[in-house]
């Protein structure tokens, strides 16, 4: 399995067994209760090793008995069809990961997920104020929605950062002619086009720049340049931004001159750059293990790579960030804090340096941070750029629209992309695009209303 364009494609299905140790404690509205329950979450290859460790470490040694068993499930599509079809035969998992907050808010409103407030703030089982504070405030807020009926709760949990990023083979750069990565578009055009005309010493042919079919790569690059997507205040879509239009131009001529492709999948741009057949991929900071992997599997030999931004224009550098997480879906009283006490371990600081060290997720906690090996950061060269990127006040950091309704946006963008690459008139397709999706926005948002619990 593979990531996905800022996430990943696992699955896994976790049972949280019956407690055999009551709990006693003073002060909270849930202290009466004793934990059991369910457990979702997705994970494969790497990510499926660091959550193995994560889980062993809190069977042995959570002091409730609680014990987590897990068993692979699929893909994140098929673990979102297995939620929907959950809900229509009532047999739901007490948490599920394959999660982002427009995920969350969907099954908010069908009234399967509970915000965790009550579960974080809770005197007896919530975190600290020193675990509270460890934690980035920032990170938590992606996971709340403040317009209604959502009004800020939290109603999902972080399980790990990654980002949209440019992987760039520096071998290959300086074998065409080049000292760096690109920083403006220019750049990339000149490497790209370079690229396409040149062959291996074997006689393969060496691709130019691999253009996903992806919403989320071209916003990186189109908030990068300077453009804007969405206006939070007035709630609109913007696919006509003057911005958005050269970004769209730039790749619509970078493929017509043969100096980009369409990739076969989602993955095989990051592929192709493994096995050495393009210098440059967009894809998530957590693909990394998958590149390495492929480049041991292909034997390419290729060592000399960095994970960047993609280029920007004037002070406009950004790095985009995705936030994979889990949610709670409500069961008894005594599963769901059974499931809140695996989430606390998934945030505690072993769980959290584990994660980043395995599954090459970015820590969410100060301590996750602090408490990286120095062996670690030296033999990820690629995770400590992106580290450094997110401490990088010159770098902007951008997270995706999360207004219900947005997937259905992305979707129609994700159409846009395609019909330019074949073609199409940009502003009159991208005026009709606009069109639709804010139609489809406005619909979502009245549909949204007429959801509300």
């Amino acid at each position: 399995m593979r990531h996905k364009l800022y996430q990943f494609s696992f699955s896994l299905i976790a049972v949280l067994l019956i407690v055999i140790m009551p709990i006693s404690a003073q002060d909270s509205e849930l202290a009466t209760l004793d934990p059991t329950g369910i457990n979702w979450h997705e994970w494969d290859d790497a990510q499926l090793q660091g959550i193995n460790l994560i889980i062993s470490d809190f069977n042995e040694n959570n002091e409730w008995n609680v014990r987590v068993n897990a068993v692979a499930l699929g893909s994140s599509r098929n673990i979102r069809q297995r939620l929907d079809n959950g809900q229509a035969n009532q047999q739901l998992p007490n948490l599920s990961g394959a999660l982002f907050i427009t995920d969350a808010q969907r099954y908010y409103l069908n009234g399967t997920l509970i915000p965790l407030d009550t579960y974080l703030n809770d005197p007896t089982w919530g975190f600290t104020n020193d675990e509270l504070t460890d934690i980035n405030p920032n990170i938590l807020a992606m996971n709340r929605v403040a317009t209604e009926p959502f009004d800020n709760q939290l109603l999902s949990f972080p399980i790990g950062i990654s980002a949209n990023v440019m992987s760039v083979n520096l071998e290959m750069l300086e074998e065409l002619g080049f000292d760096a990565p690109p920083t403006t578009l220019d750049d990339l055009r000149s490497i790209a086009c370079a690229a396409s005309e040149t062959t291996k010493a074997n006689g393969e042919q060496i691709k130019g720049f691999p253009i996903r079919l992806s919403a989320q790569d071209m916003y990186s690059f189109i908030v990068s340049q300077g453009g804007t997507i969405f206006d939070e205040e007035s709630l609109t879509i913007s696919f006509t931004d003057e911005v958005t239009i050269e970004v769209l131009t730039f790749f619509q001529t970078l493929h017509n001159d043969g100096c980009a492709y369409i990739p076969e999948s989602a993955f095989s741009n990051t592929r192709d750059f493994a096995f050495g057949l393009n210098p440059l991929a967009v894809g998530s900071s957590a693909g990394v293990p998958f590149i390495q992997a492929d480049i041991a599997f292909r034997g390419s030999g290729i060592e000399n790579w960095v994970n960047t931004t993609v280029p920007w224009a004037n002070d406009q550098r950004t790095l985009q960030l995705f936030l994979r997480s889990v949610a709670i879906f409500d069961s008894s009283p005594e599963e769901n804090l059974a499931t809140w006490l695996f989430i606390k371990h998934l945030a505690n600081t072993q769980s959290q340096i584990t994660w980043a060290e395995t599954a090459q997720y970015q820590p969410y906690t100060q301590s996750g941070l602090s408490g990286l090996s120095s062996d670690f950061l030296t033999e990820n060269p690629q995770f400590d750029q992106v580290r450094q990127l997110m401490l990088d006040e010159d770098v902007r950091l951008w997270v995706s629209p999360s207004a219900f309704g947005m997937d259905t946006v992305n979707d129609m963008f994700r159409q846009l992309i395609i019909d330019v690459l074949d073609g199409a008139n940009i502003e009159e397709t991208a005026q009709a695009a606009e069109l639709a999706a804010n139609e489809a926005l406005q619909a979502e948002q009245a549909l949204l209303m007429e959801s509300a619990p």
